[in-house]
C-alpha cells in the first residue's frame, strides 16, 4: 500500500511540474495585421495561436493574457486577458484595434495560459514590423483614409532626422517616429482634410483623410412601367459626403444599379422579394421590398394630346407609346386650368374624354394623367399641357339700376365680365315707352342712358339686352316711376371693418328682392353709383348687407336700400356715413368773437362738407395769451360756439375741429378783451349809493341819539361858587378883519382883596385838547387891561367866564355868549392864534396863582 501511495505521490508532482513550466502549452503563435493593399493604415492586429493542453480533451475554461508593446523601446499598450469556454478547440484567435496605424512602429505580442489551478510562463515576444525600420523617406500614417464623423485619430509620421520644432508631431514613441494628440473631427468634411509633417531639413509628407458617413438610404420600392420589366426606387437618406471611389455601391438582387433606379428585366406575376444593398467605406446598408408587380402598375404619360373644342365643352384624344397598354384597364383624370376636374374616366386603352361645362369664349390649360382601374396603386405621369379656347355664346342678362340726377332719369347698366359677355359684346339694345322705342348703344360709350328730361308723370319700361356674335341676351326689365319717393329720413351710418353693414326689416310686398345702393355724397355726378341687388334675405323677417374693401377712406357715402316690387324700385331707406374716417383736412370758418360784458362768445361756421373727413363730435379750443405758448383755458363743445370769461388783455384762439379719424387743423383768431365800461359806471354808482345810504342812516342814528351824544360828547360842567364879593366889568370881544377876534378883561376885583397888578399878570389863555394859545403878561399897571387875540370860528362858539378866587381853584363855568361876558380889566396883547377845527371845546384863562382848568 505504501508503494503504490509513494508512486502516486510521484506522478501527480511530475505532472504539476510540467504544467507549471509549460514552454509548449501555447504553440503555433502567429501575428499578423488586417490587410492593407495600399499602404494607408492598417489597424487591426491578429494574433491565432494553437493551445496543446486542449488536446488532452480538458474541459475546464481557460484563460489567457495578451501583452501588446511597442518593440523598440517595449513600452506596453494593452494588456487584456482572453477567456475561452471549453470547447476542445486547439486553436484560438484574437484580435486588437491600435490607436495608431500598425505602420507607425513595431508591436510585439505576448501570451500565457491560466487555468483554475495553475498560471503558465509567458511565451516569447512576436512581432509585427511596422514601417520605420524600413522606410527610406518621411512618410504620415494614415493617408487617404476614410473616417466617421465624429472620429478621433491620432496621426503618425516616420522621420529620417527629427521633427521640426513646429510640427504637430512631437510624442515620440521609437527612434524614427513620433505621433500628435489625438484629432477630433466632429463635422464631415466637403473636401480632403491634410495634415502636414516637416522635419529639420526642411523636407515635408501630409496625409488626407475623409471625413462622412456610412449609406443611410431608405423606402426601397419597386413596381412596373411598361408591364414588361421592374423598376426599382429609393430615396437617398442622410448625405455620405463621399464621392469617387468612396462612394456608396448598390446592388439589387446581385445586378449593380445606380442610385434611386435599378431595372429588372422580367415582370413575376407572384410576389417578390427585392433585395438593395448600398455599401460604402464606412459601412453597409441593406433594404428589402416585398410586392406583386402587377399590383404595382405606373403608367407612364399620355402623348400626342390634341382637342376639338365647343361654346361649352371639349373632347380630348392622346395616343400611348407602350403597346401593353392597349387591352390593360385603367382610369383617367384631368387638370383643368390647374384644377382636378370633378369626374373620372375609365375604360380599356383608354385614349379620349369629354370635358363639359366649360365657360364659352373662355381659355383653358388642360392636361391628363392614367392609373390601373382593377388594381389601383398610384396615378402615372402627367401629359403635356395643351391650351383650347372655347367659341362664343349668347350674353347673360346685363344688371340695370336708375339715377336721378338734376331733374333727370338715367338708366345705367353693369359691363358683363369676360365669364358673362361669352364674347365680345358689340352693342347694347335698349328699348323704353309703349311704343318699344329702340336705341342702339356701342360699349364704348359710357353705360348710362338718359330716358326723360325729368318731367315724366307716369311710370317707363325700361328693357336692355347685350349682343355679341352668337346673339342677344335675355332682356333685363327695370321700371322706372314717374314720382320717384324721397321722403325718407336720412339717418347717420357708422364705419365698421373699413365697410359698411345694414339691417332693415323685410319688406312683405317684395316680389323681386332688394337693392343697396350705394355712392359718393359730396362727388355724385351722373351716372357714378353702385348697386347690388339681394334676391332674397338671409332671414324672413330682416335682411342684412355688408360691403367692405372697396370704399374711399374719408369720403362720405349715402347708401339707400329700395325694395324692389313687381320690377319697380320703392325707397325704404337711406343713410350716410364714412367706411374710414380720417382727421378733418380743412378748419373752420369764419372764426369771429364778440365780448358781451365780462364774456367772450366765439362762434365760427363748419369744416366745408367735402374736408370734414368723418363726422364732426366735437370742437376743440385752446386759449392763449398774445405771445405765449401756454394755454390758458382749453375747452371743447359741441356746436359750433362756445362762452369764454377771461381777464382783460390780448388772447390767441385756435379751433379744431374733432372727428373719430383725429383732430383737424386749427383756426386762429386774435383779440383784446377790454375793461366794461358799463360794469364800472354801475360799480360807481352802486359803491356811491352804498356810501350815501350808510351816511344817511348814521345821520339819523345821531339825530335821534343826539342827547346821548351831547351827554357823551358835551357833558355838563357844574358852575364853580366864588367866597367873596365879585365885581367885574365884563369881557369884552370885537372882530378883527383878519379873522381874528379882540377881547379885553376890564375889571374883576374882590371886594375883601382887591385886585393887584401880581394877580392878573399871570393869566394865559389855553385850548383844551393839549393846544396852549399863547398869552402875553403885560408889565404894566393893572388900570391897563390885559388883550387876547382869538381866532373867528366858523362855527357857534360860546366862551366861559373865568373868575380868579384866591382860596379856590379856577372852574369852568357854564358856557355863555361872547356878547354877555363882563368887562374884564385885564388885557393880553398880541396874542394870535391859529384857527383851530370845529371840535375845540372851550378856552379857558388861567392866573398865576396856580390855578389849572378842569378838563374837558
Amino acid at each position: 500500500m505504501s508503494v503504490w501511495l509513494l508512486c502516486a505521490l510521484l506522478s501527480s508532482l511530475i505532472c504539476t511540474t510540467e504544467q507549471d513550466g509549460h514552454p509548449l502549452s501555447i504553440k503555433e503563435v502567429n501575428v499578423y495585421a488586417e490587410t492593407d493593399t495600399h499602404d494607408n493604415g492598417a489597424w487591426v492586429l491578429n494574433v491565432e495561436w494553437r493551445d496543446g493542453f486542449a488536446e488532452n480533451n480538458e474541459s475546464m475554461e481557460v484563460s489567457y493574457e495578451v501583452q501588446v508593446y511597442h518593440t523598440e523601446k517595449m513600452n506596453p499598450v494593452h494588456n487584456e486577458t482572453v477567456h475561452v469556454t471549453p470547447n476542445n478547440t486547439t486553436h484560438h484567435h484574437w484580435k486588437w484595434t491600435s490607436p495608431i496605424p500598425l505602420q507607425c512602429t513595431s508591436h510585439s505580442v505576448r501570451l500565457r495560459r491560466r487555468d483554475q489551478d495553475h498560471t503558465g510562463e509567458w511565451t516569447p515576444l512576436y512581432t509585427y514590423k511596422g514601417q520605420d525600420l524600413i522606410a527610406t523617406r518621411l512618410i504620415v500614417y494614415p493617408r487617404d483614409h476614410v473616417f466617421m464623423v465624429g472620429s478621433t485619430i491620432t496621426f503618425c509620421c516616420i522621420f529620417k532626422t527629427a521633427p521640426s520644432p513646429d510640427s504637430k508631431f512631437q510624442i515620440c514613441i521609437s527612434n524614427r517616429t513620433y505621433i500628435t494628440k489625438p484629432v477630433h473631427f466632429l463635422s464631415p468634411s466637403e473636401a480632403t482634410s491634410d495634415i502636414l509633417c516637416n522635419d529639420k531639413g526642411g523636407n515635408s509628407a501630409g496625409s488626407s483623410v475623409f471625413i462622412g458617413y456610412p449609406p443611410d438610404d431608405q423606402n426601397l420600392t419597386c413596381m412596373t412601367r411598361d408591364l414588361n420589366s421592374v423598376e426599382c426606387h429609393w430615396n437617398r437618406g442622410r448625405k455620405t459626403y463621399l464621392d469617387g471611389t468612396k462612394k456608396t455601391i448598390y446592388t439589387l438582387n446581385g445586378r449593380d444599379c445606380d442610385f434611386d433606379k435599378c431595372v429588372l428585366p422580367a415582370v413575376p406575376k407572384q410576389v417578390t422579394i427585392w433585395t438593395l444593398i448600398g455599401k460604402n467605406p464606412l459601412g453597409v446598408k441593406t433594404l428589402t421590398d416585398t410586392a406583386d408587380p402587377t399590383h404595382r402598375v405606373w403608367l407612364r404619360a399620355p402623348s400626342k394630346v390634341s382637342y376639338a373644342a365647343y361654346a361649352r365643352n371639349v373632347t380630348l384624344l392622346w395616343s400611348w407609346n407602350v403597346k401593353n397598354y392597349i387591352l390593360f384597364p385603367m382610369i383617367c383624370q384631368a387638370m383643368l386650368n390647374g384644377s382636378i376636374y370633378n369626374k373620372t374616366f375609365n375604360g380599356l386603352g383608354l385614349s379620349s374624354i369629354v370635358i363639359v361645362h366649360l365657360q364659352p369664349f373662355a381659355n383653358y390649360t388642360v392636361k391628363v394623367r392614367c392609373g390601373s382601374d382593377e388594381h389601383f396603386y398610384k396615378w402615372g405621369d402627367w401629359s403635356e399641357i395643351t391650351e383650347f379656347s372655347t367659341k362664343e355664346d349668347i350674353p347673360e342678362a346685363v344688371d340695370v339700376w336708375i339715377q336721378y340726377f338734376e331733374q333727370n332719369t338715367y338708366v345705367l347698366w353693369k359691363p358683363l365680365t369676360q365669364q358673362q359677355s361669352h364674347g365680345t359684346i358689340t352693342q347694347y339694345k335698349l328699348t323704353k315707352g309703349k311704343r318699344r322705342e329702340i336705341i342702339d348703344i356701342t360699349p364704348e360709350t359710357k353705360l348710362c342712358y338718359n330716358i326723360s328730361p325729368g318731367n315724366e308723370r307716369t311710370d317707363q319700361k325700361i328693357t336692355v339686352s347685350a349682343k355679341n356674335s352668337a346673339g342677344l341676351s335675355p332682356p333685363s326689365m327695370i321700371i322706372v316711376p314717374g314720382y320717384p319717393d324721397n321722403e325718407v329720413n336720412v339717418s347717420q351710418i357708422y364705419n365698421g371693418n373699413a365697410g359698411f353693414e345694414i339691417a332693415w326689416d323685410g319688406y312683405f310686398n317684395s316680389t323681386c328682392g332688394y337693392v343697396v345702393e350705394w355712392f359718393p355724397t359730396y362727388y355724385e355726378t351722373q351716372c357714378a353709383v353702385e348697386w347690388k341687388k339681394i334676391p332674397e334675405c338671409d332671414h324672413p323677417a330682416f335682411c342684412t348687407w355688408k360691403q367692405y374693401g372697396i370704399f374711399e377712406a374719408g369720403v362720405k357715402y349715402t347708401v339707400s336700400v329700395y325694395a324692389c316690387i313687381d320690377d319697380k324700385p320703392m325707397l325704404l331707406r337711406r343713410s350716410e356715413g364714412y367706411a374710414i374716417e380720417q382727421r378733418p383736412s380743412g378748419t373752420v370758418q369764419n372764426l369771429r368773437g364778440k365780448q358781451n360784458g365780462i364774456n367772450l362768445e366765439l362762434s365760427w361756421d363748419e369744416v366745408p362738407l367735402q374736408q370734414q373727413k368723418g363726422f364732426i363730435k366735437s370742437y376743440r379750443v385752446i386759449t392763449y395769451r398774445y405771445d405765449s405758448k401756454t394755454p390758458v383755458i382749453t375747452s371743447e363743445t359741441d356746436g359750433p360756439e362756445i362762452s369764454l370769461t377771461l381777464d382783460p388783455g390780448s388772447y390767441t384762439f385756435n379751433v379744431s375741429a374733432i372727428t373719430s379719424g383725429g383732430l383737424g387743423d386749427p383756426a386762429t383768431f386774435r383779440m383784446n378783451i377790454e375793461k366794461d365800461i358799463e360794469q364800472m359806471i354801475v360799480a360807481t354808482v352802486v359803491g356811491f349809493s352804498s356810501a350815501t345810504l350808510v351816511f344817511i342812516i348814521i345821520t339819523i342814528l345821531c339825530y335821534r341819539k343826539r342827547k346821548w351824544l351831547k351827554k357823551l360828547l358835551y357833558p355838563d360842567i357844574p358852575e364853580p361858587k366864588l367866597a367873596g364879593e365879585w365885581n367885574s366889568k365884563g369881557f369884552k370881544c370885537t372882530q378883527m378883519t383878519e379873522g381874528y377876534m379882540k377881547c379885553e378883561i376890564h375889571e374883576v376885583h374882590n371886594s375883601e382883596r382887591p385886585a393887584t397888578t401880581e394877580s392878573l399878570h399871570g393869566l394865559d389863555l389855553i385850548r383844551s385838547n393839549s393846544t396852549v394859545f399863547p398869552a402875553q403878561h403885560s408889565n404894566q399897571n393893572v388900570s391897563k387891561s390885559p388883550v387876547l387875540y382869538l381866532p373867528l370860528w366858523p362855527c357857534a362858539r360860546k366862551l366861559t367866564s373865568i373868575v380868579e378866587n384866591p382860596s379856590y381853584n379856577m372852574s369852568i363855568l357854564e358856557p355863555v355868549d361872547v356878547a354877555q361876558i363882563s368887562e374884564l380889566t385885564l388885557e393880553m396883547e398880541d396874542s394870535y392864534l391859529p384857527v383851530p377845527n370845529c371840535v375845540q371845546k372851550n378856552v379857558v384863562v388861567k392866573d398865576s396863582s396856580g390855578y389849572k382848568p378842569q378838563s374837558t
